[in-house]
């Protein structure tokens, strides 16, 4: 019996020595600068763009996880910024009710205080002469009351007043109370505990925190 040793089969090294030149070839003319600007903006621009157009059809479905990923993360935003937009609404319309408040209170105290000076003004335009005795007290009016005796004939929309005013902040109650005449804030005042308006007048502005006091010397802590 004859046995005979079988060689090893040479690996053709000469069959990928061309696709690895070819390979290698390619990369270079992607990597050089001058023959990539002639692949993107030279002659073969357009079978560029066209292979490139054929490459990002053949992916989409690969990216159509990303795609919904993007969109998801779109979507909250978008949730996100609309829940701000109607927080800062919702601010926006707070601040109007309280700017509404404010004027109404501002408006009806300058009502009462113009009601007030007109029927302080009609005596003084009655002719000269003894006054009735019992015509004087009634002519004088809510505005000219006493000192001590601020809060009679209060009428609702005062003592609604006093309350408001209590409840806000000394510095916005400030602000509209800067705005009204001293004895219509006095008047207020009268209402209200001694606290709240010691902290009021805190927040008044000097001078006419000492014309109400210098005023109404019941409101001096």
């Amino acid at each position: 019996m004859i046995v005979t040793r079988r060689r090893r089969k040479r690996i053709p090294w000469r069959r990928f020595l061309f696709p690895l030149v070819a390979i290698a070839l390619v990369v270079f003319a992607f990597v050089w600068p001058p023959s990539q600007r002639v692949i993107l903006a030279g002659p073969l621009a357009p079978v560029w763009h066209g292979a490139a157009n054929t490459y990002a059809v053949a992916a989409r479905p690969f990216n159509f996880a990303a795609q919904n990923q993007v969109i998801t993360d779109r979507a909250h935003e978008i949730t996100v910024l609309q829940k701000q937009v109607a927080d800062q609404q919702s601010q926006l319309a707070d601040k109007d009710r309280k700017i509404s408040q404010m004027q109404t209170q501002i408006d009806q105290g300058a009502q009462q205080a113009a009601a007030g000076r007109s029927g302080s003004a009609r005596p003084a335009a009655a002719p000269s002469g003894a006054p009735n005795a019992a015509a004087v007290p009634n002519a004088s009016g809510p505005s000219a009351a006493p000192a001590g005796d601020l809060s009679a004939n209060a009428s609702a929309d005062m003592r609604r007043t006093a309350q408001y005013w209590s409840s806000m902040d000394p510095e916005n109650a400030a602000k509209v109370i800067a705005r009204l005449p001293v004895n219509y804030v006095a008047r207020i005042f009268s209402l209200m505990s001694a606290d709240s308006v010691g902290a009021i007048l805190d927040a008044l502005p000097p001078a006419l925190a000492a014309q109400i006091t210098q005023e109404h010397p019941e409101f001096r802590r």
